[in-house]
């Protein structure tokens, strides 16, 4: 499901669509030196904002479970995460 969000800002899917077509214009290698650059920058602000936007919907997601006396209590998922992943946000951050 696409949606815009609420603020007008492209939706998610949007914005990902994007990125993917600005990284196969990086790919091909065709683009003059500035095209290049403002393609690639334009990217890593997609990026930037994709991340945040992952980290949001991932701080939101619970897990149901049953409490100690049978009720249902929210708690808040859990996720592993690679080596490769943890090396990446680290990058990222720097």
């Amino acid at each position: 499901m696409v949606r815009k969000a609420k603020s007008g800002m492209e939706s998610f899917e949007e914005r990902l669509a994007r990125l993917e077509e600005l990284v196969t214009r990086l790919e091909t290698g065709n683009l003059p030196l500035e095209n290049a650059v403002d393609t690639f920058e334009e990217g890593m602000k997609l990026s930037q904002s994709l991340a945040a936007t992952l980290q949001t919907a991932e701080k939101r997601v619970e897990v149901l479970l049953a409490g100690e006396n049978g009720q249902v209590v929210a708690k808040p998922l859990e996720i592993e995460t690679t080596d490769d992943e943890d090396d990446a946000d680290e990058e990222q951050n720097r």
